[in-house]
């Protein structure tokens, strides 16, 4: 009974064990060893295990529409991330990356990627080879509808990578199964971000949070650039953000 004790308070000390009692306590013995990387809003961090996002695992955002918020939210992650030399990955965003103003936010431009796919399959295949190859410190991707067991994977891939993998998701997801300990809603948007913590690791979630908002100004992927004469800005194209298209190899024999 003596040995078994050692033990047991070895394995209690797991961070991926939540303890009701460390909640209530406050305390967060299992969340300080964990590696986060600011959001760079204290109101959310505080409200986040650890402090922030997960540099190795995956984080849903549920959005009531694109263009939300979402960019300004991880703006600056995305900035402490691209500092690593590694690369930072968008799988099929509805929205053109606006090169100019991510260079703005402090986010390395040349670690980063925009990886255009077919299909919703395709866009998870592509996810997780990016979260498990270890080359990449941020993916994002918009996968459309993914099934329980297809999160599990990529949330497995991006342990495997060390990754902070960040799964696009709509709003009306929000009542369906997920296995990502991590998922933040997003309301519309409005004079400030709003969000809320939903469900994370060790703690109870957060009410929802008002967060003062940059202005990053996503185009949509089916808008064309504007034209010279009513330009008030540098223009998206030509970006040196790298643009590529990319696909599962076809089954065997197939």
């Amino acid at each position: 009974m003596s040995a078994a004790k050692p033990q047991l308070t070895q394995i209690l000390q797991h961070p991926a064990i939540w303890r009701a009692a460390d909640a209530v306590r406050g305390r967060q013995v299992a969340q300080q060893t964990r590696a986060v990387v600011a959001t760079g809003f204290q109101t959310l961090d505080q409200a986040l295990p650890g402090g922030g996002l997960p540099e190795a695992g995956l984080t849903e955002l549920l959005c009531p529409h694109w263009g939300c918020g979402e960019t300004e939210l991880i703006a600056s992650a995305l900035a402490s991330l691209s500092r690593q030399s590694r690369w930072l990955v968008w799988v099929n965003p509805p929205w053109l990356p606006y090169a100019p103003a991510l260079q703005q936010q402090g986010i390395a431009l040349p670690n980063t990627l925009v990886v255009h796919t077919r299909s919703d399959r395709d866009t998870l295949w592509a996810m997780e080879q990016c979260l498990k190859s270890g080359a990449c410190s941020l993916v994002q991707g918009w996968p459309g509808k993914p099934l329980p067991h297809q999160i599990r994977r990529l949330h497995g891939a991006a342990r495997q990578g060390r990754s902070l993998g960040l799964l696009m998701r709509p709003q009306s997801h929000l009542q369906q199964p997920s296995p990502a300990p991590l998922r933040l809603e997003l309301g519309p948007l409005q004079e400030a971000i709003q969000v809320r913590v939903v469900k994370c690791p060790g703690h109870w979630g957060s009410p929802w949070l008002r967060l003062p908002r940059a202005s990053l100004n996503p185009v949509p992927a089916s808008q064309p650039p504007a034209t010279p004469a009513a330009e008030t800005r540098p223009r998206l194209l030509p970006t040196p953000v790298p643009h590529f298209q990319w696909h599962p190899p076809a089954p065997a024999g197939g």
